[in-house]
């Protein structure tokens, strides 16, 4: 076993390795100033144009057309292995693309899936930053059957909930694949101009040996803000948009049984109706409002295993309502949960965007409003009743890449006094294409209701309870980080804290009372070889309470490398000299885990990882160490372009270090079978077993959807006690709960 003197000398040894490996990187052939400096210049066309996949519209013979593409990824800026040409014109209504990507067609990785599901497969798409800030753009494309992909990417990650509507259709032909599209100029906000220009770019994915990353031009590595290097779109004039209304309608329905005195019980089948009204002023201007509105989910969230943590879990959104301005409502704090409004009564927002400032409100009436309480070890949590939510947003853009921001939430208990309201400011700032500062601070009051969902000994800030006794308070936020990247190293420096008495009633907040400083030193290689990319690094850290007390210090080693055939292997390495559980200073935890992920061929992805270590069992009243492991698998087999089956295994365990005495250990199973029938038309069966609730539960769904926000789906949820995963335990097992339930969406625009 390593000692202490052993382990900072090798985090020294390693620092210092990986600092004179990422000095001085070589500069890449493409230059980013060049790259921004391109212009496409397109044309308004006057005839037809048929979204059918075949490109010999008399719509496209005077368009512009492109066919210089590089490959930045693995190669730098190479010629890609396949051709790609792009074709780019519009009317009135429509911005045309039609991609033609030449490629062997019994090599190309195609499948009809759900919306949004196909990102292994091929695919094309264009990226467009309409505003022309490099704060955030939209990338929208598909695979070469036309099913459709899009994503909001906010400067340095993607939000692939994102959607907006658009016609595609794709082709598999001898010479490759064609794909067309045409974005309706009303799912896009832009400048309220007569003349538009729109920073661009276009996008090719390539799966095969390795995967191939393919952009108009090339892309400069020395430069990390990709939004930065967008090329300019010109040539559209007389778009704008006015009084524009759109209309949501939705009925729903479901019936519930649930186990009563050992026997199962009917409840009285439940219907409701539900409208929302969308109105656009222009085309960066649109107020919306939804009255008893369905948020519910079509697909139920995945089990997490929670045996060893004391904090809230958090869950993706998945609710359409929620993806306009989600990149306005994202902040390194989690101020804004969109989920904390759980079930409206009634919702309404309004948008506004500009060529440099942009805000957007959001209120909602909440029948049923959930509490998460951060406190400095665990979190509370509780289901409280009505409440009225507002939260305001405003962005204002400075140079590329850099942005001001405020924000403000508010939710207010109807049914008793509490309530809770942040404000803060934050701001990235890029000083040149290597130097980037980001930092927030928030401030916050809570005051508490009076009544019993929350009964707590525990106490914080010395002079206040968890108990909801009517207690007010205020708190504070900061998080600020220094980061230097290049082509080959980046390097980042920072400080958060969150006060005892900080909340966030709208946000996600897990944990408080903390402070925080941390760094952490990532090198990049790609080699010309075997290995197509390789990573190392560290990070490493130390977090103390209010008090002074140091609450963990840690120090990760990390490496991954790809390989052929799509191979990511990741090994890390985390060690905590001390940490600070229940008033017990725990020494000497580790963990070592090894994780693998590989696109194998067309018909076959797996991906797996394993764990094992010495960390803290949480559970007990004086904690200790205790020997951990953890091991999971995960596949997905494409039977077909139309079905596929995907299973996925998650095991933990936790024992005394002499491994005499078990403390948990269990395990979660599932079964996914997806046949999708056409583009629009799908099934789903999902089977999922929880072994440490000894719960078995089953959701066959049908869904036809014709655009995100057009859809009907009828189907079932049951839940029962199982002893085991079998059969015969299955069978035997005591149904808990069952429920039908359907859902018909209906765009009128």
């Amino acid at each position: 076993m390593y000692t202490k003197g052993k382990l900072k000398l090798l985090g020294m040894v390693l620092a210092t390795s990986i600092g004179i490996l990422g000095a001085g990187p070589l500069k890449s052939a493409a230059n980013s100033d060049a790259l921004k400096s391109r212009e496409f210049v397109i044309t308004r066309t006057e005839n037809l144009i048929v979204i059918d996949g075949d490109l010999d519209d008399k719509g496209w013979k005077n368009a512009s057309t492109t066919n210089n593409f590089l490959e930045f990824q693995p190669g730098d800026n190479i010629n890609p292995p396949d051709e790609t040409e792009v074709k780019l014109t519009y009317d009135k209504n429509f911005l045309y693309v039609a991609f033609t990507a030449y490629s062997d067609p019994d090599e190309i990785r195609a499948s009809f899936q759900k919306r949004d599901q196909a990102w292994g497969d091929d695919f094309v798409a264009i990226v467009l930053d309409t505003y022309g800030d490099a704060n955030s753009a939209i990338m929208i494309g598909a695979n070469p059957y036309g099913i459709q992909i899009d994503a909001l990417n906010k400067g340095d990650n993607e939000d692939e909930s994102f959607d907006i509507i658009y016609e595609s259709k794709g082709k598999i032909t001898e010479e490759g694949y064609q794909v067309e599209m045409a974005i309706p100029f009303s799912s896009l906000s832009f400048p309220k101009k007569d003349i538009q220009e729109w920073k661009i770019t276009f996008y090719r994915s390539l799966p095969r040996e390795i995967r191939s990353q393919i952009v108009w031009g090339g892309f400069d590595r020395s430069n990390p803000c990709w939004l930065c290097q967008l090329g300019t779109l010109k040539g559209i004039e007389g778009i704008e948009q006015k009084g524009r209304i759109e209309f949501l309608p939705t009925v729903v329905g479901s019936q519930s049984s649930e186990l009563v005195d050992g026997a199962l019980k009917d409840n009285d089948p439940f219907g409701e109706a539900s409208l929302g009204i969308k109105y656009s002023f222009s085309s960066d201007r649109t107020v919306e409002v939804t009255v008893n509105p369905d948020f519910s989910q079509v697909e139920a969230d995945e089990d997490q295993v929670d045996v060893n943590t004391t904090f809230a879990l958090s869950f993706r959104e998945k609710r359409p309502f929620f993806n306009e301005g989600a990149d306005l409502m994202d902040t390194w704090i989690n101020t804004i949960y969109t989920r904390s409004i759980n079930n409206p009564i009634a919702a309404g927002r309004i948008i506004n965007r500009g060529q440099k400032n942009t805000w957007a409100l959001l209120s909602a009436m909440d029948e049923n409003s959930p509490y998460i309480i951060p406190g400095e070890e665990r979190s509370y949590s509780a289901m409280g009743q009505k409440s009225l939510s507002n939260i305001f947003r405003y962005k204002r853009s400075l140079s590329e890449g850099s942005f001001i921001g405020l924000l403000g939430t508010n939710r207010q208990m109807i049914d008793n006094e509490g309530s809770g309201s942040v404000f803060g400011l934050d701001t990235r700032y890029r000083f040149n294409d290597i130097y980037q500062l980001e930092f927030q601070t928030v401030f916050s009051h809570t005051k508490e209701p009076m009544d019993s969902l929350v009964v707590s000994d525990d106490r914080f800030d010395e002079d206040y309870s968890f108990t909801f006794d009517g207690e007010s308070f205020t708190g504070n936020a900061v998080e600020i980080e220094l980061s230097r990247q290049t082509e080959n190293w980046n390097l980042e420096a920072g400080y958060d804290h969150k006060s005892p008495a900080f909340r966030a009633e709208n946000g996600f907040i897990q944990s408080n009372n903390n402070k925080r400083i941390y760094m952490s030193s990532v090198w990049f290689g790609f080699p010309k070889s075997f290995i197509t990319k390789a990573v190392g690094g560290f990070n490493t850290g130390i977090i103390k309470n209010y008090n002074g007390e140091i609450k963990r210090k840690y120090i990760t080693l990390f490496g991954n490398i790809t390989l052929p055939r799509q191979l990511r292997i990741n090994m890390y390495y985390s060690y905590d000299p001390v940490e600070r559980f229940k008033k017990t200073d725990i020494e000497d935890t580790y963990s070592l885990g090894l994780n693998i992920n590989s696109q194998f061929s067309k018909s076959l992805t797996f991906s797996g990882g394993l764990n094992n270590g010495e960390r803290i069992i949480r559970s007990l009243d004086v904690p200790k160490k205790g020997k951990s492991s953890s091991l999971w698998v995960q596949s997905e087999l494409k039977f077909t372009d139309k079905l596929k089956v995907s299973p996925r295994y998650e095991q933990q365990q936790m024992t005394t270090l002499d491994r005499k005495e078990e403390y948990y250990s269990g395990y979660l199973a599932s079964l996914r079978v997806n046949y999708q029938f056409n583009e629009s038309f799908g099934f789903k069966l999902l089977g999922q077993y929880n072994d440490f609730s000894h719960s078995f539960t089953v959701q066959p769904l049908l869904t036809y959807q014709t655009s995100p926000f057009t859809i009907f789906y009828i189907g079932s949820s049951q839940n029962q006690s199982v002893n085991t995963l079998s059969m015969n335990a299955i069978n035997d097992g005591r149904l808990n709960t069952r429920q039908y339930f359907m859902k018909f969406q209906y765009l009128f625009d």
